[in-house]
């Protein structure tokens, strides 16, 4: 990794942290180099597998999670026991897979359930399933600030508005909205929703997308071009 000797390269002389986060990122670019992967500064991966074309801005941290092609990561967004499908737009600021805590036991403390904490618990093994994978299907988009709480799926096609907590099942291309999140309109005609599910296009292969690309701005040409080329 050669640094030339410009204004900014000498400033990082005097930023370790800066110098340790580009090293950090190039060793990970080095690990994926297979996959095109693309990266910000401070990213966390962990414990996680990483498709083709994928982007991840700065701060972003990725554990125990799946994320599939051309899907991207805006910055400041922590994905933590998610499966993330092929070219879901991730906005900033979101929150994936908090914890939860039982509401049926004596006490809600992690103290008395689980032994897998930095602070003093008394439980010696895990009596409570803190976590509920969160699936994302296809062409996804989540807007800014939102959360995602564990257990949630949310289907392909579907938009989640900026500022939400999503509680329940978001169903394909269905637009949700609030605290908690509620339907607010399919964002395609209901009529066209299962021809376009049915059409799997997010597994086409990179050929086909690259040469069909425009028909992705009109649903009907869009159908046409698929019935074409079956």
């Amino acid at each position: 990794m050669a640094f030339g000797i410009n204004k900014k390269n000498i400033l990082l002389l005097f930023q370790p942290k800066l110098v340790y986060a580009y090293y950090k990122r190039y060793k990970q670019l080095k690990k994926y180099k297979n996959r095109n992967l693309r990266l910000g500064l401070y990213v966390a991966i962990n414990n996680s597998e990483i498709g083709n074309h994928v982007f991840l801005s700065n701060d972003v941290t990725l554990s125990n999670s799946k994320i599939g092609d051309h899907s991207y990561i805006n910055s400041n967004t922590h994905v933590g026991f998610t499966i993330i499908g092929k070219f879901c737009s991730i906005a900033s600021n979101i929150q994936f897979g908090l914890g939860k805590h039982p509401t049926h036991f004596v006490s809600t403390h992690p103290a008395f359930y689980a032994n897998n904490k930095g602070f003093k618990t008394f439980s010696d093994k895990d009596f409570f399933e803190e976590h509920d994978k969160i699936i994302l299907k296809n062409d996804v988009w989540i807007g800014n600030d939102s959360i995602i709480m564990s257990g949630v799926t949310i289907g392909n096609g579907a938009i989640v508005a900026a500022g939400s907590i999503v509680t329940k099942d978001v169903k394909p291309y269905e637009i949700v909205g609030g605290v908690p999140a509620k339907h607010i309109k399919f964002r395609i005609e209901e009529r066209y929703i299962e021809q376009i599910q049915k059409t799997e296009w997010w597994d086409k292969e990179e050929e086909w997308l690259e040469r069909n690309y425009k028909s992705f701005l009109n649903i009907e040409e869009f159908l046409k071009c698929i019935e074409k080329n079956e």
